[in-house]
């Protein structure tokens, strides 16, 4: 059995569901935190066993440093090594910036900005331990071609960013990488959501003239966790199409 371990955060999350497919075909052990209990998880407990690794769920409340910090002392005590943290939760809310709530800016920092944070805080020091590890977070084009109402969302975004580029200079030393991951329109979770007009709009502002297949940030990800992307730190990836050059 491989010992890989890879930490997938949001595991219920459209786009999440794919990476965790990937990772569990690339021999992954792949240990999910999610705050969603109802979902269920059996498929990838299935296609864990196909592929001869292990799947586990952790519930955890990102936006609670507590919650945390309890989760992945667990998953420590049941994984003797972490080769990649993967952070994948995120949420949004539409809302002209001078309207926003402070209840609502706050909780999209929290889930999108400082859980994130809080994850690999709990989790570097093993990496360290190991002088191996990659992180991969999630930004978005809307952190580079903000759209009107996004104010919150665009704002944690950019933030992951500049936490990625200073995770990279901080942890190279232990052979850490650490990158970001900026996805286009990408045709899972919200994006699904969307009228067929504004689906069109979409499409037709993309280069390329289609949004993003799921599986492309997948396999983006499972290369910045492999051999191929050993030398890449500190890098914001651009997948979108040509919306953002």
């Amino acid at each position: 059995m491989s010992n890989k371990v890879a930490v997938i955060t949001g595991a219920s999350g459209g786009l999440a569901q794919e990476v965790i497919l990937t990772m569990l075909n690339s021999k992954f052990n792949v240990v999910a935190i999610n705050r969603n209990n109802e979902f269920n998880y059996s498929f990838f407990e299935n296609e864990a066993k196909l592929n001869g690794v292990n799947f586990s769920i952790y519930t955890a409340d990102l936006s609670n440093e507590e919650s945390i910090a309890s989760a992945v002392n667990n998953i420590l005590i049941e994984n003797q090594r972490i080769d990649a943290i993967i952070h994948l939760a995120g949420i949004s809310y539409s809302g002209m910036s001078w309207k926003q709530s402070v209840e609502n800016w706050k909780e999209i920092l929290d889930i999108n900005l400082t859980g994130p944070m809080l994850v690999s805080k709990y989790l570097i020091p093993q990496m360290k331990k190991q002088q191996d590890g990659c992180i991969i977070y999630f930004s978005s084009i809307v952190a580079h071609r903000p759209i009107a109402g996004t104010s919150a969302y665009a704002a944690s975004k950019a933030a992951i960013e500049g936490l990625t580029k200073t995770q990279a200079i901080e942890l190279g030393g232990s052979n850490i990488r650490v990158n970001c991951i900026a996805p286009g329109y990408i045709d899972a979770g919200m994006i699904r959501e969307v009228n067929d007009t504004i689906r069109h709009e979409l499409i037709q502002s993309t280069p390329l003239k289609s949004l993003g297949n799921p599986k492309t940030i997948a396999e983006t990800v499972l290369y910045l966790c492999s051999i191929g992307g050993s030398f890449t730190t500190g890098q914001v990836l651009h997948i979108n199409g040509g919306l953002f050059i």
